[in-house]
C-alpha cells in the first residue's frame, strides 16, 4: 500500500517565506517623502514671489530661484554696468539662471547669502501686474575676493499673474545707490 502526499503550492510558496522569517507581513519604517527641498510657496500673490525669492537666495536653492521668474524675463541692469559690460543684450533666464548656479557654487564653506529689502512698496498695476520697489543690500559670501561681497541698490521687480492664477517675476530693473557695488556687478563677475 502506498501513500500519496501532495501539496498545493500556494501552500508551498507560504511555508517558504514562513519558514525563512522574511518578516514579509512584519511593518516597515516609512520613507521620507521625496521633495524638491528649500522653502517654497505657492505663488498665489506677488508677495509670495517675494517671499519665495528671499527663501531661494537665503537657501541658496537654484531650483526655487529659477521656478519664481518667468520664461521670458527681462533684466535691465544698472547704467555703469551696462556701459560697462557687453552682455547685457542677451540677458534672459537663461543667464540668470547660470549666473546664480555659478555663485552658489562659489559660496564659501559655511557661508550664506541673504537679501535685505527695504523701503519696500508694492503698488498693484492692474489685476495682473504689481510693483515691488525697494532698496536692497545683497550679501554672497564667496570666494573670489576681487569681487565685492556686499552689493546695494535699488530694484524695480514687475511681478504677474499667469493664466493658471500664479504669479512670477516678468521684469527686472536695477539701479545704483550712490557708487556701491550693485547686483549687476556681481551678475556680470559670475555670468562668466
Amino acid at each position: 500500500m502506498r501513500f500519496s502526499c501532495r501539496i498545493p503550492p500556494t501552500l508551498l510558496v507560504f511555508a517558504t517565506f514562513a519558514a525563512a522569517g522574511c518578516g514579509l507581513f512584519e511593518t516597515r519604517t516609512p520613507e521620507p517623502p521625496i521633495t524638491e527641498g528649500g522653502t517654497y510657496l505657492q505663488p498665489d500673490t506677488p508677495e509670495q514671489v517675494v517671499e519665495n525669492l528671499q527663501n531661494a537666495i537665503r537657501e541658496a536653492n537654484t531650483l526655487n530661484y529659477r521656478r519664481s521668474m518667468a520664461d521670458d524675463l527681462e533684466f535691465h541692469p544698472t547704467a555703469t554696468a551696462e556701459a560697462r559690460d557687453a552682455i547685457w543684450s542677451g540677458w534672459s533666464v537663461t543667464e540668470e539662471e547660470s549666473y546664480y548656479s555659478t555663485l552658489v557654487a562659489a559660496i564659501t564653506q559655511g557661508g550664506s547669502l541673504s537679501l535685505a529689502l527695504n523701503d519696500e512698496s508694492i503698488t498693484a498695476i492692474d489685476a495682473q501686474q504689481t510693483v515691488v520697489d525697494a532698496t536692497y543690500v545683497l550679501t554672497a559670501d564667496h570666494n573670489r575676493p576681487e569681487i565685492p561681497r556686499v552689493l546695494q541698490g535699488r530694484l524695480v521687480w514687475i511681478i504677474v499673474q499667469n493664466s493658471d492664477g500664479l504669479w512670477e517675476l516678468r521684469s527686472w530693473t536695477d539701479r545704483e545707490v550712490g557708487t556701491e557695488p550693485s547686483w549687476s556687478d556681481l551678475k556680470a563677475a559670475f555670468a562668466s
